[in-house]
This record gives C-alpha cells, sequence and structure tokens, in this order.
C-alpha cells in the first residue's frame, strides 16, 4: 500500500465534493494512486488509470464511481482545487 498524501482542500473543492457526493476515502485514493496529468497553467488533473480502478473496486467495494472521479490539484502549492466526475472522454484537451 503506498504512502497517504495529504493536500489542502480549497473551500471549493470542499464544497463540490458535498454537493457531488464525492466520498472522503475516493479523494484519498486518488491522492495515492491517480495518474497526474499535467497542464500548462500550473495544475494537474488526477484520475484512476484502468488497471488500477479495477483492483480498487474489488478491494473497496462500498466506493462507486471510482472510473469516474477526478481531482483538479496545483502543482506547487499542495492544494485541491475541486473534485467531480468526468462526463466527456478527456479531461486533458
Amino acid at each position: 500500500m503506498k504512502k497517504k498524501i495529504f493536500m489542502y482542500k480549497t473551500k471549493h473543492a470542499e464544497t463540490r465534493q458535498q454537493q457531488r457526493g464525492i466520498k472522503n476515502e475516493t479523494v484519498d485514493l486518488l491522492l495515492q494512486y491517480g495518474k497526474k496529468t499535467y497542464k500548462n497553467n500550473g495544475t494537474a488533473v488526477l484520475c484512476f488509470p484502468r488497471k488500477v480502478r479495477e483492483k480498487l473496486e474489488q478491494e473497496y467495494k462500498g466506493i462507486k464511481n471510482l472510473k469516474s472521479a477526478y481531482a483538479l490539484i496545483t502543482t506547487n502549492e499542495n492544494r485541491i482545487i475541486t473534485v467531480g466526475h468526468r462526463y466527456k472522454k478527456s479531461l486533458t484537451h
């Protein structure tokens, strides 16, 4: 098991997490196992690669929607900007 990573959540991230019904456990798993896709504006998107997601879905049966979960983080300030569920195929464009 990977070491737990801690990041501060912005108020916006806390609000969106609550509105979108995303559990803290899902955010923790994103921080530990999520693949980072860096953007040009000092942020990165975390989402689960398919093989990792399949393994986590077997291990954590109570967590739903791992497939579509993502977190937008800053790359230099150690903060979670927002969290949500993807509805489009890619967040990198």
